[in-house]
């Protein structure tokens, strides 16, 4: 069986209670998909025990590497950062929160090679709140509408991490992950959509909604419109 490598990259803000299910799980999938690979937990100024039981996985397992930022900065911040460092040639994000199920990782690794881009979209949307579901089709519906794109989901996605670093990059936020994806499509990064599926949030609460979020989310909508779509930019992949 061929072996490949993927950099996971699992930014972890205040999860002290999912940390090491997330990352212990998405180990075992790795490992019985022979893959290669590397964890990049990133502690996000976290004021719980979410560093102390990092550290603790990098000491049970030699491939976790853990990086502490010492105030929040954001999973954008984090997942770009971790682009730089990764030192494998396939990167994707993981968050800590523990609501991605272990068996997606079923389809989303046989996926990896097949094209640049893994794109993975939600299978069972239902066990979100309404309120969430509504905003997040939202979200894609107005993304494929103004870069006509077809896409089912623009937030879980594998990549090339030579292509990632190419990419000219304007913020540090959650909506980082569509500047990448939008930027990567437009320039002829080829794509591969397969599912992925959510476990039930039992403690906490989403962070993606955040005001700060928000608004970054529409400056960096409209200044990708107007490179991609205006200016007609594009990268050499």
């Amino acid at each position: 069986m061929e072996t490949k490598a993927i950099s996971l990259i699992m930014p972890a803000y205040n999860e002290e209670n999912t940390i090491e299910r997330a990352v212990e799980s998405s180990i075992r999938k790795l490992e019985e998909h022979n893959f290669d690979y590397e964890i990049l937990i990133f502690d996000d100024g976290s004021t719980d025990k979410t560093a102390e039981i990092a550290y603790g996985l990098a000491l049970k397992y030699p491939k976790i590497k853990v990086l502490r930022n010492t105030r929040n900065m954001n999973l954008g911040y984090n997942f770009a950062r971790g682009i730089w460092l990764a030192s494998k040639p396939y990167a994707g994000l993981l968050p800590c929160h523990g609501l991605i199920a272990a068996e997606s990782f079923d389809y989303i690794l046989p996926a990896i090679g097949k094209a640049d881009v893994v794109i993975a979209y939600i299978k069972n949307p239902g066990v979100r709140p309404l309120a969430r579901r509504i905003i997040s089709l939202a979200n894609v519906v107005l993304l494929n509408l103004i870069f006509g794109l077809r896409i089912r989901y623009y937030h879980l996605n594998f990549y090339r991490t030579d292509q990632l670093r190419k990419v000219p990059t304007s913020t540090r936020s959650y909506s980082l992950m569509v500047e990448l994806l939008v930027y990567l499509v437009a320039s002829g990064a080829t794509t591969i959509e397969v599912p992925f599926f959510l476990r039930k949030r039992v403690s906490g609460k989403s962070k993606a909604l955040r005001l700060k979020n928000i608004t970054d989310i529409l400056k960096t909508y409209s200044r990708l419109f107007w490179r991609i779509m205006v200016l007609k930019n594009r990268i050499n992949l």
